[in-house]
């Protein structure tokens, strides 16, 4: 009977938040200020692009983004499916070439087994935290729960299981994040019956970081039409402080199938208290969605982050770049900047179009590009003549074309395979650029060697490149390096293919 009295209360709060907050807003507000132009090198530096800018998506793939940092290091993560993953990066607009751990696989035939959705990292007295949704292969039986390890990074250590996270009525649930307010830690997240429409918001008080304790709450229905695409859904609830201390959760509504995806906006009334309904007011209008013009569909499940510099605020989210391709379309994680409106609220602007360069965050190095007009390629243990894909195509700046070593007559295998670069002058460089071709044939480990006469040579190491296509992935050297010739030669690849192949090849340095 209690539980019933306090979801009529919840409505009618809901009810009359939106009521009250009818405006004349418009439906998405102003784009953030433009970033300022990339420096033009100058004097000794003519012959050079600078590398300072990047473009959405980040990664191929990857639904459920979340990122936190700490010690000037982004450790990212996303929902897999089988298993818990992190990727680890100094420089979020390069997330193609961070390194990834498997950190945690559940054992088999248990509740939490299959499905693993929406992790979060959480960083908490000390302790490292994971928190995700699982079942055991039954949508319906999705709970929420939670991992611990008390190593120094989540990349280290051990996790260790510590349960499930639910409040007395265990109920569906899943997306869970976290509220620290006034002293007292929250747990937020998005529930229903057995995992059928309507999904509804709740949060919860907690008693240490793997407890709920006492009854939920409702804070959000998906009222409005834009919550109902697809289905009423309020899912992926993301907390959010302004810089004056005030409480916003950004949340995603509809079905993450449909385009019409996006994110609302909930506030916390200043002094208010997050477990009182009334205290939360919803904005009438999503505070980002689709932009169909720039190849953005169902924007949504959100997180945010710092720029290196501390100077910059971030969201990051995922997004479709095709139209009406429902639950089977792929979802891409993206970056870009945004700004806060004068009353303090958070302003996101429309979503990034794929085509438009995007300022690296601040903080982030720019890199400065060699050109490659004296570029030659000075040998090649084979390449495959079919459809010209020569060992010329990796340095001609052309995504589109590549190199494959030969396979149709006589194919080469591994370990013999090879390929030099004449960059027709000593050059000074601080690291190589890589982009992997797409589909089968990308390289796994790679070995780097230098030299100045093509027949004297020294190993920079061996490097692994990750499974991605065409992005580019940036190989920092240990330290600055002065020759003209640079031979690559792929050790090993992701698949059965005995014949590699490669998009393109740059190098780089960084500005004193």
């Amino acid at each position: 009977m209690k539980r019933s009295v306090i979801t009529v209360c919840v409505l009618g709060c809901l009810l009359l938040s939106g009521a009250c907050q009818k405006t004349k807003e418009p439906y998405y507000d102003p784009i953030p200020e433009k970033p300022q132009e990339p420096e033009v090198p100058k004097g000794a530096w003519w012959g050079f692009t600078p590398d300072s800018t990047f473009s959405n998506p980040i990664m191929p793939g990857g639904p459920d983004p979340w990122v936190v940092q700490k010690n000037g290091t982004y450790y990212y993560t996303y929902t897999q499916g089988s298993k818990l993953v992190i990727l680890e990066t100094k420089n979020l607009s390069e997330l193609a070439t961070a390194r990834r751990y498997d950190v945690w696989t559940p054992p088999a035939g248990q509740p939490y087994s299959k499905n693993l959705w929406a992790p979060e990292l959480h960083e908490i007295d000390g302790k490292w935290y994971f928190y995700f949704a699982a079942d055991d292969g039954d949508n319906a039986h999705h709970r929420m729960y939670v991992l611990e390890n008390t190593a120094p990074t989540p990349v280290e250590g051990n996790w260790v299981f510590k349960g499930k996270l639910s409040d007395p009525t265990d109920m569906w649930a899943i997306d869970g994040t976290i509220l620290y307010n006034n002293g007292q830690r929250y747990m937020i997240w998005s529930g229903g019956n057995a995992g059928a429409p309507p999904q509804n918001i709740y949060i919860a008080k907690m008693s240490n970081p793997w407890t709920i304790s006492g009854e939920k709450v409702m804070i959000s229905i998906p009222g409005f039409a834009w919550e109902k695409n697809g289905n009423p859904i309020n899912e992926g609830p993301q907390v959010l402080i302004n810089p004056q201390g005030r409480v916003y959760l950004i949340y995603s509504g509809s079905g993450y199938w449909s385009d019409g995806y996006c994110l609302g906006q909930l506030n916390l009334r200043e002094g208010g208290d997050p477990m009182n309904p009334g205290d939360w007011s919803k904005k009438v209008h999503p505070v980002f969605s689709m932009r169909s013009e720039g190849g953005v569909f169902g924007p949504g499940h959100n997180g945010f982050f710092k720029s290196p510099d501390g100077k910059e605020d971030w969201i990051i989210y995922h997004a479709r770049s095709v139209a009406n391709q429902g639950a089977s379309g792929g979802r891409s994680p993206r970056i870009q900047r945004f700004t806060w409106n004068p009353d303090g609220s958070p302003n996101f602007g429309l979503p990034t179009s794929m085509s438009t360069l995007q300022r690296r965050p601040s903080g982030e190095p720019w890199r400065y590009i060699h050109a490659k007009t004296r570029w030659s390629i000075a040998g090649v243990s084979s390449e495959e003549p079919v459809n010209g894909r020569l060992a010329s195509s990796v340095i001609d700046d052309n995504l589109t074309t590549i190199w494959i070593s030969r396979y149709s007559v006589d194919p080469t295998d591994y370990p013999g395979h090879w390929l030099t670069v004449d960059m027709g002058e000593t050059a000074t460089v601080d690291g190589f650029i890589i982009s992997q071709k797409d589909g089968d044939r990308k390289i796994k480990e790679l070995e780097l060697l230098v030299g100045n006469d093509n027949n004297t040579w020294e190993s920079l190491g061996l490097f692994t490149l990750n499974d991605v296509n065409l992005l580019r992935q940036f190989i920092d050297l240990p330290q600055r390096k002065q020759f003209r010739y640079f031979k690559l030669v792929p050790k090993s690849g992701y698949d059965s293919q005995r014949q590699p192949g490669l998009a393109e090849v740059s190098t780089f340095r960084f500005k004193e």
